[in-house]
């Protein structure tokens, strides 16, 4: 039995060796595969030059324009589909958009507070959500860049970055038409052409317009909250006088319209029995996603943005020149019922006005080296002028007055303006 044994081990091991052998025989006699030759090598710019999306030490979501068009993304808001770690929620209105990246984002309520993820459309940095939120152009990628960026996109990439590249203007005649319908009555048109007018100089234009119905339904009779109407219209210019100088100049105008935004009743509060004493309907907290609204106003939401940039990129022997200018306008507008009940209690409305100044001067080394380097320095001037105002309604009086009678203070108010020698009916009316 000892000798069977051992014959046995012997045996196993004898064919393991001829294995072992005959594989690497086989190796030897077949030829080396390059892998490079059928794998597509993902450009990104997350580090501000051209590299291999392996090569980049950033964690980066790179989305190219083919995703984008099977998926049918029209803005950002729709990019969160495609990418996981972001996340994009409309606040009370379209101009509050916040994006987050990994659950990181600050809020956008108050025009004075900074976004903390940086949004850059061919280099050049949107400094608001109301100049962020339109429909997207012509792409060529959009890279979702995950975490702090502060070192190459300055202080406002605390949580990240989105940074949108277009397509450049080709030298041969192309232009595409697409239109588009669906549900709650959508037509979207949009369409591109470029050509080149000489050897070193070519030009495209590209434009589009978006306009849905809304999809929550007034419980007042108003008209349904939450469509879409916007257009917008590019224009770029490329010069290459030689192949290592290239300037390219675009100009873009956008405007929306649209009704946003819904909101939907978790709870209810003890304030609802005042409500629905005065005659007020609210949302019922049973159905969160019955898409209705409760409002005495239809919401108003404006934009108008544009702006021109210019990029200029010079090739020198070791190193790249990179300057990029740009001026920005956006202006925007609402009025909005923020009591979010049928009553007349409470709106609010303003307006901002943002005019801005960006410049970023780039060197960059090229080519194969042990150390790679970039020098840079940006200049970012913004000037914003806004107005906030909340505008008093015909039933707040009684609002006010039915809560404090709920609370024991029946005749609060009115025994107040006797002792200041004010008319009845004064705090809270209109002429406040």
């Amino acid at each position: 039995m000892n000798n069977k044994s051992q014959i046995f081990k012997y045996s196993i091991v004898s064919f393991a060796v001829l294995g072992v052998l005959s594989t690497a025989a086989y190796a030897d006699d077949a030829k080396p595969v390059k892998q490079d030759e059928d794998m597509e090598r993902i450009v990104v710019t997350a580090s501000k030059r051209p590299k291999g999306l392996q090569e980049t030490p950033v964690a980066v979501t790179v989305v190219s324009s083919k995703a984008i068009d099977q998926a049918k993304v029209m803005d950002i808001d729709d990019l969160q589909t495609l990418v996981p770690t972001l996340r994009v929620t409309p606040l009370q209105r379209s101009t509050n958009t916040n994006f987050a990246i990994r659950g990181f984002g600050n809020g956008t309520n108050n025009t004075g507070i900074e976004p903390s993820v940086g949004v850059f459309v061919d280099g050049v940095y949107r400094s608001r959500a109301a100049a962020q939120i339109g429909d997207l152009p012509r792409l060529q990628q959009v890279e979702v860049l995950s975490g702090p960026q502060s070192t190459l996109f300055g202080k406002n990439a605390s949580a990240g970055v989105i940074s949108v590249t277009t397509r450049e203007p080709a030298y041969y005649q192309e232009g595409k038409i697409e239109a588009g319908i669906g549900n709650f009555n959508q037509r979207v048109m949009k369409g591109y052409y470029t050509n080149g007018i000489t050897d070193n100089l070519a030009f495209s234009v590209s434009g589009g317009f978006n306009t849905r119905d809304g999809y929550t339904e007034s419980v007042s009779g108003l008209d349904d909250v939450n469509d879409k109407d916007r257009w917008n219209v590019r224009g770029q210019a490329l010069f290459e006088p030689t192949d290592a100088v290239k300037l390219r100049l675009i100009a873009d105008y956008s405007e929306i319209e649209e009704a946003c935004c819904t909101v939907e009743n978790s709870v209810n509060g003890p304030t609802t029995a005042v409500v629905r004493a005065l005659g007020g309907t609210d949302i019922d907290e049973s159905s969160s996603f019955a898409y209705q609204s409760a409002l005495n106003s239809d919401p108003i939401n404006n934009v108008k943005d544009g702006g021109v940039s210019l990029q200029l990129d010079i090739d020198f022997d070791g190193y790249s020149f990179t300057s990029i200018s740009a001026i920005r306008n956006n202006e925007s507008d609402f009025m909005n019922d923020v009591d979010y009940t049928t009553l007349d209690i409470l709106t609010e409305g303003g307006y901002t006005d943002i005019d801005t100044m960006t410049q970023e001067f780039r060197l960059t080394s090229t080519g194969d080296r042990t150390l790679e380097w970039m020098f840079g320095a940006y200049l970012f001037h913004e000037e914003v002028t806004t107005g906030d105002t909340l505008y008093y309604g015909d039933d707040i009086r009684n609002y006010f007055d039915m809560l404090m009678a709920a609370g024991g203070a029946a005749g609060l108010l009115s025994g107040v303006e006797g002792v200041y020698g004010l008319d009845q009916g004064t705090f809270f009316s209109r002429a406040c």
